[in-house]
């Protein structure tokens, strides 16, 4: 399906959307061979409490900003490649339900989703970018 929308306009006026949501803040995300896989509000751990953020998962990039105005407006960019990244499942605990780990070498969070449903869609949509990703590029998993 992502080798579909490559080229496709629909998918070049999704990926502009989001760029014009994080406005000048924001780097530019439409590069060749680019596809917007898949958005939503997940709550990320920040330092004191948990926190809503807008996620944008990308064929090779995830995306999150803080949300200024919901589908609108976002800020703090944050740009991580999936090539470096590994997705860890957390146990429920508490309030804290349908959570994963995402790991870089640099940096690790959690993130937790609004149900179960929702967070086995997200880990195998990323783990699915991630796996063509490294096939594509000749890397293994």
């Amino acid at each position: 399906m992502v080798d579909r929308l490559v080229n496709s306009e629909a998918n070049a006026r999704r990926i502009a959307m989001v760029e014009n949501c994080f406005g000048s803040s924001g780097q530019p995300l439409a590069v060749p061979g680019r596809v917007l896989v898949g958005e939503g509000v997940l709550t990320k751990m920040c330092r004191k409490k948990p926190k809503a953020r807008q996620f944008f998962l990308f064929n090779d990039i995830l995306v999150y900003g803080n949300i200024v105005i919901n589908k609108k407006k976002y800020n703090k960019q944050h740009i991580i490649p999936l090539e470096e990244v590994k997705l860890e499942s957390l146990e429920d605990d508490g309030q804290l339900r349908n959570g994963w780990l995402i790991r870089t070498a640099s940096k690790s969070f959690a993130v937790y989703a609004a149900t179960s449903t929702e967070k086995q869609e997200w880990m195998a949509h990323i783990n699915k970018c991630i796996e063509d990703l490294l096939r594509k590029s000749g890397k293994k998993a």
